[in-house]
């Protein structure tokens, strides 16, 4: 008999067994279970007839306290016939749960059932008609003719219906315990004798396919060792022989392979040899090409890098350029208001003198007066021009302490002349520790912060619009400022990108994208850190942060920079 045929014998065979005892517990679970549904309903509807004998007793107790304080026992009736009713009711609903789980349920036992509930209910409804016309003085008597016609009426009916429940019960109970007893029955012998049919078929093929497995064990062992002759028998016609024969012809082809490969083996050993010697004189050739190319195109990178340092040291210069153009409105405002009172103080002081030839005392003094406001406004303008002088001019690299205050309120007077028509400018600067750094380049970087501040504001707004720039300590090493405006902040998609070299948000031709991007390259020079938070409709805040100057300290290395003045918001 083929091996194909035992397996699929065997497996039908076990398959019948699992399916045969697999049914007999299903059925036996199945009756169990009707029974136990069946012994709940009947145990659930003796509780509630059980139930209504202690509301029976209850509601006797309700009417006698309504007697004596002389109220109506309607309310009593009237909760005692719905809780009779609700009784019945769960009954006759337990009975047909009873029915569906494969109980017997007749009319007979309906009708008694309605006959307890009629005599319960019209018990109830006569012993309230009693209980009104009863006083205080009879409730005694009321208590006893209760108790009598209860017992007469009632309780027979009660004592029958829980008698038949409880024989009902019991006959459940007995049904449960011979299903039990014969499931436990059919799960010992089932699976006892399935096993013991199993473990016969199961050594009838188990005994020959482990001779042939370890013949096949053997034989492989042989080969292995090189021995590729005649190993197995082959005159077995069932499986075992099919294996046989296949195995000695792949011993033999293995055999075969083995010669060919050697062969071949000390073939392509002569011909790699050979092909060796002529990669290597190759290669020795390649490599040379390729190290004059690599010098070539190395000297074209160095140029290459050498043109591009020269592009971004000519586009930052003409950045410079275009910043300082633009101030140039404002700077010249500025100067022009002092220099309008200098020039006519002067004037006229010129004027005086020439008239009086000397004068009085009063007209001297009055000369002196105007020409000391005169010295304060050529003073105003000295100090402007100075500050524009300072920040369009190459920086030093000179390091040293900075007060950021100053800092703050130099970049204000050349950014004023655009705030003031957009918005209110808040400081709260003073009191912020010197940080470590270039005046003129923390100017830059605050000054554009401002015009970037500016430009996020409509023209007009100065009313309710408001730029705040403070600055505190962070702890002892640290200097925060923050620049913050309410004006219509920065899209999400664009916060990651604004610190990256020519990207602006400004229309064609108004801003080059390097304004951030030269502060960012600022502060980090100075070992600083450069953050923005905003919100559109709600406005922008940088964070700059610098480190607290300390004698002997020494700022990080400075990259090259200028002042760019745009708005990136």
């Amino acid at each position: 008999m083929m091996m194909r045929a035992k397996f699929l014998l065997f497996a039908a065979v076990a398959v019948g067994l699992v399916v045969l005892m697999g049914g007999a517990l299903v059925r036996s679970s199945f009756m169990g279970r009707q029974a136990q549904e069946r012994a709940l309903s009947a145990d659930a509807q003796v509780m509630i007839l059980g139930e209504l004998r202690l509301d029976a007793a209850i509601y006797v107790q309700s009417l006698l306290d309504a007697i004596e304080t002389r109220r109506s026992p309607s309310g009593d009736r009237d909760s005692a016939l719905r809780r009779v009713d609700e009784a019945f009711r769960r009954m006759r609903e337990l009975a047909e749960q009873e029915k569906e789980a494969g109980g017997a349920s007749s009319e007979r036992e309906s009708a008694q059932l309605e006959e307890v509930r009629r005599a319960q209910s019209g018990w109830v409804v006569a012993l309230a008609e009693l209980a009104r016309e009863t006083t205080p003085e009879e409730s005694m008597r009321f208590l006893d003719n209760a108790r009598r016609t209860f017992a007469h009426d009632v309780e027979p009916l009660l004592l029958r219906a829980l008698e038949r429940e409880s024989t009902e019960k019991a006959d459940i109970l007995q049904e449960t315990g011979q299903a039990f007893r014969a499931g436990e029955l059919v799960g010992v012998v089932v699976p006892l004798g399935s096993m013991l049919f199993v473990g016969g078929l199961a050594l009838t093929m188990l005994v020959p396919l482990r001779r042939a497995l370890r013949d096949f064990v053997v034989s492989a062992e042989r080969v292995g060792q090189g021995d590729f002759e005649q190993l197995l028998s082959e005159s077995r016609e069932d499986e075992y022989g099919l294996m046989a024969r296949s195995f000695n012809r792949m011993a033999r082809q293995v055999r075969d392979l083995i010669a060919e490969r050697q062969r071949r083996a000390r073939e392509e050993a002569e011909a790699s040899e050979r092909e060796t010697r002529r990669n290597n004189v190759l290669l020795e050739e390649t490599v040379r090409e390729r190290t004059a190319e690599l010098e070539q195109t190395n000297a074209r990178l160095i140029e290459s890098l050498q043109r591009l340092q020269a592009a971004q040291a000519q586009l930052l210069f003409a950045d410079r350029l275009a910043s300082v153009g633009q101030l140039a409105a404002g700077i010249g405002h500025e100067i022009n208001n002092p220099l309008a009172f200098i020039i006519s103080n002067l004037d006229w002081a010129q004027e005086e003198l020439q008239r009086m030839g000397g004068g009085t005392e009063r007209q001297c003094m009055e000369v002196g007066l105007a020409l000391k406001d005169a010295r304060e406004g050529a003073e105003r303008v000295r100090l402007i021009v100075r500050e524009l002088r300072d920040l369009a001019r190459p920086e030093s690299l000179e390091s040293g302490p900075v007060d950021l205050g100053a800092v703050v309120r130099s970049a204000e007077k050349m950014a004023i002349h655009l705030i003031r028509q957009r918005a209110r400018l808040v400081l709260e600067v003073d009191g912020a520790p010197p940080v470590l750094g270039n005046g003129a380049r923390l100017c830059q970087v605050m000054l554009n912060l401002l015009l970037n501040a500016a430009h996020a504001l409509e023209p007009g707004g100065a009313g309710h619009n408001t730029i705040r720039v403070s600055a505190r300590a962070l702890g002892a090493e640290r200097v925060q400022v923050e620049v913050s405006d309410t004006g219509c902040g920065i899209p999400p998609e664009n916060l990651a990108r604004i610190f990256d070299p020519f990207f602006t948000t400004r229309p064609v031709g108004m801003g080059t994208g390097m304004g951030l991007a030269v502060c960012h390259g600022i502060i980090a020079s100075h070992g600083g850190e450069i953050s923005v938070e905003s919100e559109l409709g709600k406005g922008s805040t940088f964070r700059v942060t610098l480190p607290v100057f300390a004698k002997g300290a020494r700022p990080a290395p400075h990259v090259a920079a200028v002042p760019v003045t745009e708005s990136t918001s």
